[in-house]
């Protein structure tokens, strides 16, 4: 995006929340070093005396990444796949400034907050970009209308209402296992042949 728009050069901060996980994994270990390093080329590439482009955090300090959430612009949620990724709910709820959400469609709260989202595939770079640069250029109003529809998104669809939907799912289950008729059992072969050996005899 910073390539692309120069013009956000020094104008933008991109605030990285990482939360390793399994770090005695080498696997892991590899992986978090390269993201790291990826930031840390960024920096290096477009950041000023003045200016750092990224600011990563690591770990898991959730009053920091709350109290963020309160003012960010921009909200990125883009895991390739995951459960229902509370953070996508968490941060329309929070945020104080009409952020926008951009998301990924593997999400797992993607299909109830798609609404008031800007989706993405999470592996296309360049779709990642575009929906970040469009999340900064929105109209004020767009950005009002974007921030409301997901955060009624969330407060509709509270612990009552899905506690609520799972009880109805189960009832409805069970009305089914009752109306049923119950399954003809069909003889196996050596049934058969033991009935027509006894009409034999």
């Amino acid at each position: 995006m910073l390539e692309a728009h120069p013009e956000l050069h020094g104008e933008v901060t991109f605030l990285a929340f990482l939360v390793p996980s399994r770090q005695t994994l080498a696997i892991y270990q590899r992986y978090r070093a390269r993201v790291l390093h990826v930031m840390d080329t960024v920096n290096r590439k477009y950041g000023t005396e003045d200016w750092t482009p990224i600011h990563a955090f690591c770990g898991n300090d959730r009053t920091r990444a709350l109290a963020a959430m309160q003012w960010y612009d921009v909200l990125l949620v883009n895991p390739i796949m995951d459960g229902m990724n509370l953070v996508a709910k968490e941060g329309p709820v929070v945020n104080q400034r009409n952020g926008v959400l951009v998301l990924s469609h593997t999400a797992g709260a993607f299909q109830e907050l798609a609404g008031g989202a800007i989706p993405l595939s999470p592996t296309d770079i360049v779709e990642t970009a575009e929906g970040l640069y469009k999340g900064l250029t929105m109209s004020q109003e767009e950005r009002r209308q974007k921030a409301t529809l997901a955060r009624q998104a969330v407060e509709s669809n509270d612990l009552n209402v899905w506690l609520t939907r799972q009880m109805s799912d189960l009832d409805a289950l069970v009305d089914r296992a009752h109306s049923a008729p119950l399954p003809i059992k069909k003889p196996t072969p050596i049934e058969s042949a033991e009935k027509v050996a006894v009409s034999a005899s």
